[in-house]
């Protein structure tokens, strides 16, 4: 924005501020909205580093993903559909997320990644707010394996945590939109450190991206004030099937102690004789 002309940082201050309104509007259409030249506009957008206008739409897309609130997708759901109707759409949003996750899911760099997670020292999830479900089930799961992993999950867990960590370690930082800051602190400290960082949000506009050795992208879209977690449920669900099976022989003598607790184990209900 700072090599750009006083006139033209307005044009584009404008379409920040609103980049719902544009992302779909062709080059004429928002260059008419905003009453500028065409050319002028696409000449705007090429001197931020944008190729093409499209390329400037997708990062519109993503910019509005990143500073979405409970608000606007309930503000652009169809007020003209019944409330069950609006369930069916919700549900197969839900799968349209899941889809775009099968199609665009780099399965060799999730198979490294687990061979990364067996191989370390320690694994470290850093999560907060609502992301915390998701924290929360990998770090019961990797567990169940048998990995030496820990949740952190609030400001002061994540400070104390990561001043230990080193180029042994493994952090995993989940946050969606525009990043939590006690998750995007944690992850910086743990890149700082040495420490192997993965991260996980829904646009790559994410704070988490600039910190990570990888990083991957999963829909949060959704009708709902709440954010879709399908599929970032289903990326660590796929992560966990890599983990299973990436040291067969090793995880399944674990899961056998497994199978045997919740078979037997005093956890679990009993019916009276």
């Amino acid at each position: 924005m700072e090599q750009l002309a006083p006139s033209r940082q307005e044009i584009v201050r404008q379409i920040l501020a609103e980049p719902r309104t544009y992302v779909l509007l062709s080059l004429r259409t928002a260059s008419r909205q905003l009453k500028v030249n065409a050319a002028t506009l696409l000449r705007t957008v090429q001197a931020m580093g944008f190729k093409r206008y499209h390329d400037f739409q997708q990062y519109l897309h993503d910019r509005s993903i990143a500073f979405s609130t409970a608000l606007d997708a309930l503000e652009n759901s169809e007020d003209g559909n019944s409330v069950e109707a609006l369930i069916a759409k919700s549900i197969d949003r839900d799968i349209e997320n899941l889809r775009s996750l099968r199609s665009t899911l780099d399965r060799p760099r999730l198979v490294a990644l687990a061979n990364k997670l067996h191989g370390a020292r320690r694994i470290l999830v850093f999560a907060g707010d609502l992301s915390r479900s998701l924290g929360l089930y990998l770090d019961y799961n990797l567990g169940t394996l048998g990995l030496n992993t820990v949740a952190a999950i609030t400001p002061g867990e994540i400070v104390h945590r990561v001043r230990h960590v080193n180029n042994r370690d493994v952090v995993i930082a989940i946050s969606y939109g525009r990043g939590l800051q006690q998750t995007v602190e944690g992850i910086k400290l743990a890149h700082e450190k040495g420490a192997c960082c993965v991260a996980i949000s829904d646009t790559f506009l994410s704070p988490l991206a600039r910190f990570a050795d990888d990083f991957f992208v999963t829909s949060t879209e959704h009708l709902s004030y709440a954010d879709s977690y399908v599929a970032g449920m289903g990326l660590l669900n796929a992560l966990l099937v890599a983990c299973a099976n990436v040291h067969r022989r090793r995880n399944v003598s674990v899961l056998k102690k497994v199978a045997q607790e919740q078979r037997t184990g005093f956890r679990w209900y009993k019916e009276s004789p």
